[in-house]
């Protein structure tokens, strides 16, 4: 008798257990994920030339939650006369998108922008910016004095130095650049299309052998680069920070 009350209680818990197990729903958790200018930790403003286009990289990181959720991102706010491919996009994160920009006629001022992120569960994240038409040479906003703060691989250090017109379109001179003198000259090739530049290897003066890279804004330059034969120290790399 025992042994059949036990038998009739394991088939009650059994059964128990199939209904609670039936009756539990799965609750998906909304995805989380952050939404940046790629290789900067917020959405930057941008600078685009009043003839021509200009290509924004947006990073799209996933963070948390359900990983097959896509993320749709929307570009509202444009000002007459700018107009952006593609306006939407969507796909599952992480991922990068290039939202390219192009103006022929858009008048010189800062208009402000956003874009909208969406994903299922997840009410809309705006990210504001400001979007600025200026001139088709970008290198003009780059003219005149900056501060320099330089963190190298022997010292850190911080000097002034100043971008010069070279009477080519979207070109620049840095004089005394690496606080190396003001016979040190180096020319910097910028991309407006996505505000990167590029310093070719060249005698910058004084006998420095420099080469380099890097990302600039209309009053901004991080440029790192190696510099060989700099008196006093020989060979060295650096991160400079310029700032307007």
């Amino acid at each position: 008798m025992k042994k059949f009350s036990l038998f009739l209680l394991t088939i009650f818990v059994t059964f128990g257990v199939i209904i609670v197990s039936c009756t539990t729903k799965y609750v998906k958790v909304p995805i989380s994920f952050s939404v940046v200018t790629n290789h900067q930790d917020k959405v930057t403003d941008i600078f685009i030339p009043d003839h021509g286009s200009y290509d924004m990289q947006i990073l799209v990181k996933f963070l948390s939650g359900t990983a097959s959720d896509n993320v749709t991102l929307k570009v509202i706010g444009l000002p007459a006369d700018v107009t952006v491919t593609p306006d939407t996009f969507s796909a599952v994160p992480t991922y990068i998108q290039d939202f390219v920009f192009t103006t022929t006629s858009a008048a010189h001022a800062t208009y402000p922008v956003a874009i909208v992120a969406t994903a299922p569960g997840v009410g809309a994240q705006i990210y504001n910016f400001n979007l600025t038409v200026t001139d088709a040479d970008c290198a003009v906003n780059l003219w005149g004095a900056f501060s320099v703060h330089n963190d190298c691989s022997i010292s850190n250090y911080d000097y002034t130095a100043t971008g010069v017109a070279t009477g080519t379109a979207n070109t620049l001179t840095i004089n005394n650049f690496g606080g190396y003198g003001s016979a040190v000259n180096a020319s910097v090739t910028l991309n407006c299309n996505n505000d990167s530049l590029f310093i070719a290897n060249q005698n910058i003066g004084n006998g420095i052998i420099a080469q380099g890279y890097g990302v600039f804004t209309a009053n901004s330059m991080t440029i790192w680069y190696t510099a060989s034969n700099v008196p006093g120290v020989g060979n060295e790399s650096c991160s400079a920070t310029f700032t307007k």
